[in-house]
């Protein structure tokens, strides 16, 4: 059986029944008389739906902790309290429904920037989220890291389903970290930045380089008018023919003569002079 109308209850907040062990997570108290009621039509992991006052068509899956509250009451943490609206006294539906979905990925996106910059943040949020039975999309969820309370958008939920929920008892599923809202730039504003920016390069390109006074080494004052209108004669190297004649189609280059010392070959008690024998190689060319 996939659904169970389990009545009315009024709905109470953790603070105000000293509960607040129930804040950590997104799990209720029921009475007693609910545990009976469904034990013997529902089978598996126990999700329970509930209506906002606030918007007709928003609602979310929550599971349950224990069944100790007083008859005719349930007892919800205070941050899904105030999310829905909710109001200590107010009668509500309570609906069993049951999430066959076990969640594969969850994607995520902090209010803040700070929570991003923790130590380990996809690791705080998982750690966290096994007080958690289920997860809604479109639901905003509250952590509480080292005293800090931080809002948790989940934009999207996988695999999807009629119910937009995932169960998460077995907690194998993957998070996809989103950047945090205050970092989104809205597009007037990115607009009007790159705006100003433009105008602020069209304003260091008509600002002059260098506004001072250049002074010669002498001492003197530099004239940039006329030294502007100076131009620099380089020598330029003429070619002479003259002094490339070819003969007989090769260029004639200067031999490489070496200068240094005989040396000893092959063990010979002779010295051999390379000079000598380099030219007596030219005469024989």
């Amino acid at each position: 059986m996939n659904k169970c109308q389990c009545g009315t209850l009024e709905v109470y907040s953790a603070s105000s029944q000293n509960k607040k062990i129930i804040n950590h997570g997104n799990r209720i108290l029921l009475p007693p008389s609910i545990l009976l009621e469904i034990c013997n039509v529902y089978c598996g992991t126990m999700t329970f739906k509930l209506q906002s006052v606030l918007e007709e068509k928003k609602s979310i899956y929550v599971g349950v902790l224990e069944f100790t509250a007083d008859e005719g009451t349930c007892v919800v943490p205070d941050w899904i309290f105030d999310a829905m609206g909710f109001s200590n006294g107010l009668s509500i539906p309570i609906n069993c429904n049951r999430i066959n979905k076990f969640g594969s990925l969850i994607k995520v996106q902090p209010h803040k920037s700070a929570f991003i910059k923790l130590s380990d943040p996809k690791d705080i949020l998982k750690t966290y989220l096994k007080n958690f039975t289920c997860l809604t999309q479109d639901e905003t969820i509250t952590i509480n890291y080292q005293d800090v309370n931080y809002l948790i958008d989940i934009v999207k939920v996988e695999p999807i389903n009629k119910h937009n929920a995932i169960c998460i008892d077995e907690f194998y599923f993957d998070i996809d970290l989103m950047d945090p809202l205050d970092l989104t730039v809205h597009p007037k504003l990115l607009f009007e930045s790159s705006e100003a920016q433009q105008e602020k390069i069209i304003t260091c390109e008509q600002q002059p380089v260098f506004q001072g006074i250049g002074i010669l080494i002498g001492g003197e004052p530099l004239n940039t008018d006329q030294s502007s209108h100076q131009k620099i004669d380089m020598p330029v190297k003429q070619y002479d023919p003259r002094k490339q004649k070819l003969f007989n189609g090769l260029r004639q280059v200067q031999p490489n003569v070496f200068y240094g010392p005989s040396v000893k070959l092959f063990n010979i008690k002779t010295r051999y002079n390379l000079v000598d024998h380099y030219r007596h190689k030219q005469m024989i060319l």
